[in-house]
């Protein structure tokens, strides 16, 4: 999110017609490119410059390719602060980028200006456990720094996702029911608004404003460079996977959703249903309870199910084990891009979601079956939601699923769809499954995303984001603007 907008005429008045006649490259909308070169510390890149293609590419390799009018590197909150008073509000689009992760690529837009901060990665954890992250951190670098002073942060399992997209939107992962969601974690976000003012927004100050930066998602209003994280004692969670015949997924899906409902907080799975003509399944999860006490859970769900795993594993780890495991990556050096030495490479995909307003019945779990025959390269991610969750209000920050069950992944790797098939799969799970969807998992072909993603939070979303952004310099096609 980010922050200023300063009178384009008169800037470009300043500079004289000779200069701009001599060499200030304009982009859409008359910004003077040179001259917020010249004013930032990090590096503008502009098409034809050495690492422009590169960091012009989205993380999703099946998008469309895109060619923004420049690319700031930002070395620090100055230039974040130049970079929306010399390009904000000036026909082109703004955007922030922190991890590149954004599934529709709205932090990468065409012929706009893209603010990327992921120079400003610096993390420090305090003596009383809190911990202040810039907003450029990637996720497996807050996990090692937290690991390492024996904290934790509920998260996601992407390693190189930024911190800043995954928390203002959200935050769903292995550790959420006992620690709740990423944004929950946050009691303070520095942040650069759109008329170019830097806000410390708490819930005491910018209260709004803050309401809106936990769940309400990226884009709006104003650019964060840093938060600052509550954290919890590192625990030691024991992390567990189960497989069943092909032939049980539909008992395995009702009787997980109702299993996963009664269970103590302390645990957190994800039921994975695979595409194809005997849809697969998997369930996977952590418990930070007592070790011994998961056995008895686990028999449960097996009762239920009717047959014996063909898969299971159980297994203790630490907490940064665990969040490897998840990511999936063998060590923390392992866990970069590859660009970085890293193993993590981009991917082409297709992504939607729902959110489970309830447990699902036996005939609900047998549709969401036989509509996963009609697919292939396609798996749905039930990723168990409430415990600490719930322990929020629905109104009381902007992310509007309080008291759902799970969010719903539709994930789709298909060579030949171009988000069409994935799209409706989306459209006839709906009736099973809600009409709910989570910012992060954006599907730009959805045309309910506006009362999908915010649902009873939308006006009051609208309302704040207008007022800190009346001018639109944050715009992209899913902002709660547009809705």
């Amino acid at each position: 999110m980010a922050g200023t907008a300063v009178a384009g005429t008169a800037l470009l008045s300043a500079l004289g017609d000779d200069a701009l006649a001599s060499g200030a490259r304009a982009a859409a909308g008359g910004i003077d490119l040179d001259g917020l070169g010249k004013a930032m510390s990090g590096r503008l890149l502009r098409p034809g410059d050495s690492g422009y293609d590169f960091a012009s590419t989205t993380w999703n390799l099946a998008l469309p390719s895109r060619r923004p009018a420049a690319i700031a590197q930002v070395a620090n909150r100055q230039d974040v602060i130049e970079c929306v008073r010399r390009a904000g509000g000036r026909g082109a689009p703004l955007a922030a980028r922190s991890g590149g992760h954004n599934y529709a690529g709205f932090s990468t837009p065409d012929s706009g200006v893209v603010v990327d901060v992921s120079a400003l990665n610096k993390i420090t954890i305090n003596d009383d456990g809190t911990a202040v992250v810039g907003s450029g951190a990637q996720l497996m670098q807050v996990y090692s720094a937290l690991a390492a002073r024996g904290r934790a942060l509920p998260g996601g399992t992407c390693a190189t996702v930024g911190i800043a997209g995954l928390t203002l939107g959200g935050g769903v992962g292995p550790l959420t029911r006992p620690y709740g969601l990423t944004c929950d974690r946050v009691t303070a976000a520095s942040v650069v608004t759109a008329d170019g003012a830097v806000h410390q927004a708490t819930a005491n100050t910018d209260a709004d404003l803050f309401w809106a930066l936990r769940g309400g998602g990226g884009g709006h209003a104003g650019i964060v460079t840093e938060f600052t994280f509550s954290t919890v004692p590192a625990p030691k969670p024991v992390v567990f996977k189960l497989e069943f015949s092909s032939s049980r997924t539909a008992k395995v899906l009702a009787a997980w959703s109702a299993w996963q409902n009664s269970v103590p907080k302390e645990l957190t799975t994800t039921c994975n249903i695979g595409a194809g003509k005997d849809p697969s399944n998997t369930i996977e999860g952590t418990w930070v309870g007592k070790a011994s006490a998961l056995d008895g859970h686990l028999n449960a769900l097996i009762s239920e199910v009717g047959s014996k795993p063909t898969t299971k594993y159980v297994h203790q780890k630490s907490y940064l084990d665990t969040v490897l495991y998840f990511a999936p990556c063998k060590d923390v050096g392992s866990c970069k891009a590859e660009s970085d030495g890293g193993t993590v490479t981009r991917e082409a995909f297709h992504a939607a979601s729902r959110v489970l307003p309830r447990v699902l019945k036996s005939a609900d779990a047998q549709r969401v079956v036989e509509i996963m025959t009609k697919h292939a390269d396609m798996c749905l991610l039930f990723d168990a939601v409430g415990g600490e969750v719930d322990a929020i209000g629905a109104r009381d920050t902007a992310y509007a699923h309080r008291g759902a069950k799970a969010s719903v992944q539709i994930y789709s790797w298909s060579e030949t769809d171009k988000g069409e098939l994935l799209t409706q799969a989306q459209q006839s799970l709906t009736r099973v499954l809600g009409t709910g969807s989570y910012v992060n998992y954006v599907n730009p072909m959805q045309t309910d995303w506006a009362t999908s993603y915010w649902g009873a939070n939308h006006d009051k979303m609208r309302r704040i984001v207008s007022a800190y952004d009346p001018t639109k310099v944050f715009d992209f096609p899913h902002s709660v603007l547009r809705g």
